[in-house]
C-alpha cells in the first residue's frame, strides 16, 4: 500500500466536528458544530505542506494547508467536517478526503485553515 502510517506516527490528537446548517426561531441561519466521535480525540499523522506544495498552495490561495492520515471510519466520509488540532481553537476545513486505494484502511484528508466570514 502506498499511503499509510506506522503506529508511532499517529501521535497528533485531532477532534472532528460536523457543521450543520440550521435556521433558528428568529429565521437566522446558524451553523452549530456537532462532535463526530462524542468529543473524543483521534490520533493521526499530521504533515504540514512543505517544498513545492507551499508554492502550489499559495497559487490556490490556501491557508496553512496540511495532510492528515487516519484510520478509516465511515463517519469521516463527509465534506462538511472541520478539524481541530489538539486544543488549538482555530479550526481547519476539509478540502478533500481520499479512501486510500479503496481498501477502507486509511483516509488521507487534505485540510486548510478555516477563516470565518467578516
Amino acid at each position: 500500500m502506498s499511503k499509510s502510517a506506522n503506529a508511532g506516527e499517529l501521535r497528533t490528537m485531532v477532534y472532528f466536528k460536523r457543521v450543520k446548517s440550521e435556521v433558528n426561531d428568529n429565521a437566522f441561519e446558524e451553523e452549530p458544530e456537532v462532535d463526530v466521535f462524542d468529543g473524543k480525540p483521534i490520533l493521526c499523522k499530521w504533515v504540514n505542506a512543505h517544498g513545492t506544495e507551499v508554492w502550489n498552495a499559495m497559487q490556490l490561495k490556501l491557508r496553512e494547508p496540511a495532510t492528515i492520515t487516519v484510520r478509516f471510519s465511515p463517519l469521516l466520509l463527509d465534506e462538511t467536517l472541520i478539524v481541530y488540532r489538539g486544543i488549538n481553537p482555530k479550526p481547519y476545513e476539509v478540502i478533500s478526503i481520499d479512501n486510500v486505494e479503496e481498501r477502507n484502511e486509511w483516509l488521507e484528508i487534505k485540510v486548510q485553515r478555516r477563516i470565518p466570514a467578516r
